[in-house]
Formats: structure tokens, sequence, C-alpha cells
């Protein structure tokens, strides 16, 4: 069969020049649309958490004094950027988008290998254009490092030399160092090694190739790994291999006060990674009456976890279906930022640019087309299908997620070269399955569930006061009440926080006349709301 031009094209060292430039530019145009915003230089939860840490690491605090509850590759990183160009947000945030330049190009090695010339650019161009990737650069956050060591561990477990073998174990250890799940893979790669049908047979030297191959993977993740083990038991005791929190993880995942599949607020635990070590710790040696050690406490919420699953089965079954089902949703689910609250500043989010519910169909297109003629695609397929399980099992957030991207996109990459070639090929039953995958695929990951969606009235309220809060943080109280005048008409009546927080806010700023305006406009508008006239009542009072 003639191979179409446009296949040269894609495969060709300009587009993949042109595709990486477009990359940087829209990562680049990311940053100056938040650097005039106070979301720039005002970090919150994580990203503070981190930054904090990396400077102290900048300021020789290499060792510390307790094992990594956090995954430490990330802020020893940032922390060795400090230590030699000093503090900077803007240097940190491109240091992310460096990161995004590259795990470009590693896409397109990857789709490559996969798939072919063809594959790799589109692959490339998939990654330049992702909006998650995008949103990422400008966060003080481990995901683009992450998403950079995740695509880079799955180009090399693609090759077949002895370096590349080496060079998957160094890398898959360093990415379980951004996101600890990436563990899991260690025995079940080098299972793949041993049992590959044409490693088996052969022999360097008097040594079986698979064998080989899997003391070169085993020696690299072995000697990457080594420090962080050899630190967590300097400072404890205790040999942990990375980090100690796989147990509380597990538990915020699968408990009685979370049927939602997404993290959910544990009633006894401070939701900041600055307590939320020791709040875990402190419940659990409350309720076994001693004190633990670090891998002790996360054994007794695996426990706990199991308990509760044991005790009430359907609500666990129903919490992982939930969860399978966000996983392969569209929607971004927020941890310390929101993607959809931070485009309100960014106009680059508000470009229709690739999202994960495109991506998916022609994924699963992909692997359907090629996955009995094509080893690669097999491999890729189990590590989707992996990752997806380890989420699943614990809970979802959108930049865990992300990481299962670089496997998506050549198997995306596959599935429209499959799609072009039914309809060049004039094959209309082949064409007409392959459009019924596509819709059936995008019906499931387009749909809604609960309250997962960007237009829920919930969500847009959580959203605005979290981003009145900021306002208020950095001594701007009037744009906070007036994003709190429009979050309160999203839900007034199923979710009345933010009608709280502007009571209080105009009582903390002594706007009380204002405040006793806009409540008597309010109550008659909305009779059924019960606090309002309880609020109208104290700033009246309080406006003498």
């Amino acid at each position: 069969m003639k191979v179409a031009p446009y296949t040269h094209v894609l495969g060709s060292r300009a587009w993949l020049v042109g595709v990486v430039g477009l990359g940087v530019s829209l990562r680049l145009a990311h940053l100056r649309a938040l650097r005039a915003t106070p979301w720039f230089d005002h970090l919150v939860i994580d990203p503070e958490y981190y930054d904090a840490w990396a400077q102290r690491i900048a300021a020789g605090a290499w060792i510390g004094s307790e094992p990594f509850y956090m995954d430490p590759l990330y802020p020893y990183v940032l922390g060795l950027l400090y230590r030699i160009c000093g503090h900077d947000l803007l240097l940190a945030r491109m240091f992310n988008v460096a990161c995004s330049a590259v795990t470009i190009l590693c896409a397109a090695r990857l789709g490559r290998r996969v798939g072919g010339p063809a594959v790799g650019g589109i692959a490339a161009l998939g990654l330049a254009l992702y909006k998650p990737d995008i949103f990422a650069t400008g966060e003080i956050d481990k995901t683009s490092l992450s998403m950079l060591l995740a695509t880079s561990f799955l180009a090399l477990a693609c090759g077949r030399s002895l370096a590349s073998r080496f060079g998957t174990g160094i890398t898959l250890a360093l990415t379980a160092l951004t996101r600890a799940n990436f563990l899991i893979f260690a025995p079940l790669i080098a299972l793949a090694y041993l049992l590959d049908p044409i490693d088996r047979h052969a022999h360097l030297g008097r040594v079986p190739r698979s064998l080989a191959y899997v003391a070169v993977f085993a020696t690299g993740f072995a000697l990457t790994l080594a420090p962080v083990a050899w630190h967590n038991h300097h400072v404890s005791g205790a040999w942990i291999l990375t980090t100690a929190q796989a147990g509380q993880n597990f538990y915020t995942g699968n408990n009685p006060s979370n049927p939602y599949g997404a993290y959910g607020i544990v009633p006894f635990v401070r939701a900041n990674p600055n307590f939320e070590q020791h709040d875990f710790r402190a419940e659990a040696e409350r309720r076994t009456g001693h004190t633990l050690e670090a891998g002790a406490v996360s054994r007794y919420w695996f426990g706990a976890s199991l308990t509760h699953m044991r005790e009430q089965p359907g609500f666990a079954a129903r919490a992982f279906a939930r969860k399978f089902a966000l996983f392969w949703n569209d929607f971004e689910i927020s941890d310390s930022q929101d993607q959809y609250l931070v485009a309100r500043e960014s106009w680059i989010l508000r470009l229709p640019l690739l999202g994960f519910g495109l991506l998916v169909p022609f994924a699963l297109l992909g692997g359907l087309a090629a996955f009995r003629a094509h080893r690669r695609v097999r491999l890729l397929t189990g590590f989707v299908a992996v990752y997806c399980a380890t989420l699943v099992a614990f809970f979802l957030f959108s930049r865990y997620r992300i990481q299962v991207v670089p496997a998506l996109l050549p198997l995306a990459g596959v599935g429209v070269m499959a799609l072009v070639a039914r309809v060049r090929e004039r094959d209309l039953r082949q064409l007409a399955i392959a459009l019924c995958v596509l819709a059936g695929a995008s019906a499931f990951s387009f749909q809604t569930i609960g309250l997962f969606t960007p237009d829920h009235p919930r969500v847009i309220e959580h959203r605005l006061r979290h981003l009145a809060a900021l306002y208020t943080t950095t001594g701007d109280p009037a744009r906070a009440i007036a994003v709190l005048h429009e979050a309160v008409p999203h839900c007034t009546h199923g979710c009345p926080w933010a009608l709280k927080d502007l009571f209080d806010l105009y009582m903390r700023t002594e706007r009380f006349e204002e405040g006793v305006a806009y409540f008597r406009v309010f109550i008659p508008a909305h009779p059924g709301q019960a606090d309002a006239p309880g609020y109208l009542a104290a700033l009246e009072a309080a406006s003498g």
C-alpha cells in the first residue's frame, strides 16, 4: 500500500521542532497570563509545602529528621535549583516548561517505537496541546517532572538493548519518587522481561538474554532507590523504600465518610500536608493505645480500610465503581489548585485544546486495532490497566491521573492512523465499527458523574470561595466580596457556605452598611434561605 505523504510530514524533524515550539509557546503564554494574578506568588497547600521544603533543602537541611512522608524527588530538585539560583518562583515554573518540552520529545520517541514516525508526531502534538499539562506548568508542583520521568520510563521500556533496560530501571525508580504507585511496575516489568518469548531463547554469552535484561533493570532500579531507603533507615531505623503514607492514602480513599471516589476530608485530619502526617499518627496511636513508628502507622490505616470494606462491602463496591468511572471521565478533579478556576485568568486554558475525554476514545480505538499485532501496544495497554487499578484502589486527583497520558497518546496516535486508513480504503464496515467505538467511549468519558462537572452549582460555589479566600489573604477584600456575590446565586440553598463567608467578610472588614444593604435585597429574593435573616440582624446591630 502506498504511504500517504502526510506520514512523512508527521515524522519529520521540522514537524517535531514546530510541535515543541508550539508546546513551549502555549506554556509560556500561560505563565505570562498568571504573572499578574495573586496565584503566581501566593502558594497554597501542596505547592506551599513543596516550596518551603525546597527552601529548607537549599539552606542546608538535606537529611531531615523523619522518613519521607511526601514523594521527595521534586523538592530536592527544586531545592538544588534554589541553592544555585536563589528562591525564584518564575524560575521554578520555567523548569516545569523545560520538563514539558523534553517530555514532548520523549512522547515522540515513544510513539515512534509503538507505531512508527507518524504516530510519534501525533503523540508529540497531543502532548503539546494537552490542557492539563499546560495547567501543570504554572504550579509549584511535581507534575511536570513526573510526566517527564514517566514518559522516559515508557520510551525506554519499549527498547530492546541492555542500556535501555538499565535506563528503564533508573527512570522507573525516579518516577516512583514522584508517584509512589509506580513501584508496582518493578516486579511486573521484570516478569515481562523474563517471559519475553524472543529473549528467553537468546543468549548474551552463556547467560539467557532475558535474565541479563532482568539483572540490569533491577540493578538500575535498586541503585536509584538505595539513597532514599538509606535516608529513611538513617532517620528512623525502619526500612521504608520511598514514603510512609501508603496506608494513610488508602484510608483516605476507602473509609466510611468518603463515597465520592476523589479525595474526601477525613474527619480527624487537617487537609494540609503540614499536619496530615501528625494527625494520622495521633489518631492511630489514640486508637491502639501505644506509640507507633512510621511504618506501623501506615499498616494500621491499611487495616482500618480493609475492616471498613469487610463491614460495608456494598458501600466499598459503589465507591470503587465510581472511582473507575471517574478515572476515565473528562472532568479534571482539582487538588491544591483548580484548572477551571485558573482558566478565569489564563486565556490559554480557555482555548479548545485537547482534554482527557477526547484522548480516551482514540486510545481505545488504537488499542483494539493493534493489540494482537503489536507487542508494544500490548505493553502500553497493560500499563494503562495497571495504573488505572492503582488509582481506583486509592483515590483520584487530576495530577495523579495525568501520568497515564504518555501511554494513551501513542495509542491514540495508532487509533487516528487506523481511522484514516479505513477512510482511505473505503472499508465502510470497519469504519462504522471504529466510529461506534469512538462514540461509545466518548459517551462514557463525557458522562456527568454526580457533582464532578465544571458546571455543578456546588463545584462553582466551592471554586469561587477559594478565589475569594485568596483575595482576602492578599489584602483585597473588595474583590473577595465581588467574587462571593458571584458565588452565592449559584447555590443559594444547597450550599450556604459562600453566604456565610460573605457575612463574615462584611463583619471582619466592618463594612456593616454595605452588608445590610446586600442582605435587605437578598432576603426578599430568597425567602427560603434560613441563615440570611440572622446575618442581617447581626449586621444591623453592628452598624448601630
